[in-house]
């Protein structure tokens, strides 16, 4: 019986063991989706991440099960967001489709807010893992464009106006339809990352050009496809 690692986390959080500041459901899928398209050379590893999901408290395990039960659930859901988004980004640049679905999406409905707020709030958190890399994307015109359907969903703690972000609900609705393309994205930038090598610096070349094929498969260049969005 395969068992859901999401149910072993909801069920740990429910435990005297689980801190009160660990994150969600929601907000450790946004995390580890963070974790997983962070577009640099060298992945995020777990020793550096997994500090992170207990927020400022530590878990006190009951026994030696429980840990194993509890970490190899967060490493089953890790390994599972990898391949289901590198299957999607596969499909993606084979038909167009995006058919990724983050678990704030449910059916044809659209996302609570609040729901995807959660979600992205673990985003951030794998986001400042990793400050150097995601800066250089927000400073780039050609990539800032990427990151622009988080940011709305984002709490900055006050106006980020270089950014954008918009709080009509009609805009807060487009933007969530976007994330999916947008994590999409940032895994297929991140693995043409990963293959100029793990321990290559970043180069301008590895930045996407205006005219260069768009990295989400559409066929079109770059300026006429998510540069416009």
């Amino acid at each position: 019986m395969t068992i859901d690692p999401i149910a072993v986390w909801s069920s740990f959080l429910a435990s005297p063991q689980a801190p009160k500041t660990a994150m969600s459901p929601l907000e450790l899928d946004g995390y580890l989706t963070g974790v997983v398209v962070t577009p640099q050379a060298a992945p995020i590893l777990p020793s550096v991440w997994m500090a992170r999901i207990w927020g400022d408290d530590e878990p006190i395990f009951g026994d030696d099960a429980q840990i194993n039960a509890v970490l190899g659930a967060v490493i089953a859901h890790y390994n599972l967001l990898l391949s289901d988004i590198d299957r999607s980004l596969k499909r993606m640049e084979a038909d167009r489709n995006v058919d990724y679905r983050p678990p704030f999406v449910v059916g044809d409905e659209k996302p609570s807010h609040d729901a995807v707020r959660a979600w992205a709030r673990g985003f951030w958190k794998a986001m400042t893992l990793a400050p150097a890399t995601w800066s250089g994307l927000v400073e780039d015109e050609r990539t800032k464009v990427v990151l622009e359907p988080f940011i709305g969903f984002f709490d900055l703690g006050g106006p980020h106006p270089e950014l954008g972000p918009s709080d009509s609900d009609a805009s807060l609705d487009a933007e969530a339809a976007l994330i999916p393309r947008m994590i999409l994205i940032l895994r297929k930038l991140a693995r043409i990352r990963e293959a100029a090598g793990r321990s290559a610096p970043i180069s301008r070349r590895e930045k996407v050009g205006r005219n260069d094929p768009c990295l989400c498969g559409s066929g079109k260049k770059y300026k006429r496809c998510c540069a416009r969005a």
